[in-house]
């Protein structure tokens, strides 16, 4: 509460800098809103997939201003729902299946005990809980998508036409052509059609009152939302952005991560997909996440500047010699990767389209679609 006493800061001792991650690829291997498709909804991958394709083109083909990255979220609601998919069924699910990436446990409860912490996620809270305990880094802020599925009763007939619009769109083509940001292209004509058939069912098919009511229920951590709760943290720690590492991976990161880069914080594309390095001053491609404690070592103790020396002389000489404020943290990293080191760039305009290729392609090869 804003009026509790707070024996540290009557000390005067402030936090300097903040931290903040999003999740896969750095926290989690999974691919959750995905996998649930594929589990309760029939060719459900591949419905998972045209949707996220929708989701990408409206934000940043099109760039409709009604549209922010992460809504898919909201619209696979009532189609999880009209396939009998209740809250603890997602809870369970998410539970079982938990693939945290190697170390991640150890890493956030070490950066959690360095400064606060932070996670901005469009997963689902029933997935967010068992990472968390999962995890055990008791004092990070949490941030997600809200949901409940128990709250509305679908009808028979109901279920049924949303079933149908499922098979629908899984029945959709997605082509392999890539957009650029802010670069543009026609659209390919599968992507015209992708783009028809999801406008037209959510206008039509969706409007039926309870699977409106469900969808206009759930609070989506999209985009736009992660941007206003970066600056919510901001304002509320009163630490400014120069003194925030963001660690993301995802397009919907792209925004904060954006924000943090303008204002000269630490912005770090962890295993990133193409967007999200478009955001960052560092991408780290990495099977495991300790060395994102590494660079959120030499942030709190150097700020930016020792960061960016720290990614621009990265090779196993430098680092065995290199004046680490946590040495045990830094050989431990060494002898974690004993043959070869996590790659670690500095990304400028000269070479983020190489960079965000390398790692968009790293981030499929080890944590798939």
């Amino acid at each position: 509460m804003p009026d509790e006493f707070d024996p540290v800061a009557e000390l005067g001792l402030f936090p300097e800098k903040n931290f903040i991650c999003s999740c896969r690829g750095f926290i989690t291997k999974n691919n959750t809103m995905r996998d649930l498709c594929g589990k309760f909804i029939r060719n459900g991958e591949h419905f998972y997939d045209v949707i996220r394709r929708y989701d990408d083109l409206v934000c940043y083909v099109l760039g409709r201003e009604e549209t922010s990255s992460g809504n898919r979220g909201k619209w696979i609601a009532p189609f999880l729902k009209a396939n009998g998919v209740t809250d603890h069924m997602i809870y369970s699910f998410s539970r079982d299946n938990l693939v945290l990436m190697p170390h991640a446990d150890t890493v956030m409860h070490y950066i959690s005990n360095l400064m606060p912490s932070y996670l901005s996620t469009t997963l689902y809270e029933h997935t967010v809980i068992p990472m968390m305990e999962a995890v055990n880094a008791p004092l990070m802020d949490l941030s997600f998508t809200t949901m409940e599925l128990d709250t509305v009763n679908l009808g028979r007939v109901e279920s049924r036409k949303l079933r149908q619009a499922a098979q629908e769109i899984s029945n959709l083509r997605i082509p392999k052509v890539e957009y650029k940001l802010n670069v543009p292209m026609e659209l390919d004509l599968d992507d015209v059609e992708i783009i028809r058939t999801m406008d037209r069912i959510l206008e039509e098919t969706i409007p039926e009152q309870s699977a409106q009511t469900l969808m206009e229920s759930v609070g989506v951590m999209t985009s736009n939302r992660k941007a206003y709760r970066l600056l919510d943290i901001r304002r509320q720690s009163n630490i400014d952005l120069d003194n925030t590492m963001y660690v993301g991976s995802s397009r919907t990161d792209f925004q904060s991560m954006d924000l943090v880069k303008d204002y000269n914080g630490l912005s770090v594309a962890f295993n990133g997909a193409d967007y999200a390095v478009r955001g960052a001053n560092i991408a780290i491609l990495s099977n495991d996440a300790t060395v994102g404690a590494v660079f959120a070592q030499e942030f709190y103790n150097g700020g930016i500047q020792s960061a960016m020396d720290l990614a621009a002389n990265w090779d196993r000489k430098y680092l065995k010699k290199a004046d680490f404020a946590d040495r045990r943290l830094l050989d431990t990293m060494l002898s974690i990767h004993p043959r070869k080191l996590p790659e670690v760039y500095l990304v400028d305009r000269d070479n983020v389209d190489e960079v965000a290729e390398k790692s968009d392609v790293y981030r499929k090869k080890i944590l798939g679609l």
